[in-house]
């Protein structure tokens, strides 16, 4: 709802707001695909990642660091 919202406020289409409001802050200029988040979760159920415990992984393109 947001994006549409944001569009018909902007009187922008809302490919142009998800090109030009949201990632215009993302630093990578992408969004996660769910394809990126599919092999972190992968890896964290392998036995690569069998040390790896209470920790918190950000998969959010640098998001927060704007």
């Amino acid at each position: 709802k947001q994006i549409p919202d944001t569009a018909k406020a902007r009187g922008m289409t809302e490919e142009q707001v998800k090109r030009d409001v949201l990632l215009a802050a993302q630093p990578t200029k992408r969004f996660v695909s769910i394809e990126q988040i599919a092999a972190t979760t992968l890896f964290l159920c392998s036995d690569a990642a069998a040390s790896i415990t209470g920790s918190h992984i950000a998969i959010e393109g640098g998001w927060v660091a704007q």
